[in-house]
């Protein structure tokens, strides 16, 4: 057989990033940059207060805490909403 190229297969993803691809891991990656930025700028001590709890910590642990829980919370209202919405599709019946 001879060596002619094939048609490219419509099928197959292009290899690569897409534009959007990198403008959203340049977005990601400049606010990581500003977020670690933030917290080298934030290490003192700070007193809180909740509840009847009284205690000293770095603002950093703080700060990462907070972003930790808000985290965790968002993805778990997140995984309940999905699964919320897929119960009510209505679904074919089944033959």
């Amino acid at each position: 057989m001879e060596n002619t190229p094939s048609a490219p297969n419509l099928n197959q993803p292009k290899a690569g990033l897409t534009t959007w691809q990198k403008i959203r891991l340049g977005t990601v990656a400049a606010l990581v940059v500003l977020w670690i930025v933030f917290l080298l700028q934030n290490t003192e001590q700070t007193q809180v207060s909740f509840l009847w709890f009284t205690f000293t910590t770095s603002r950093i642990l703080l700060l990462l805490g907070t972003l930790v829980i808000g985290a965790i919370l968002g993805a778990f209202l997140t995984y309940r909403l999905c699964v919320k919405n897929r119960k009510s599709q209505t679904r074919p019946p089944a033959f």
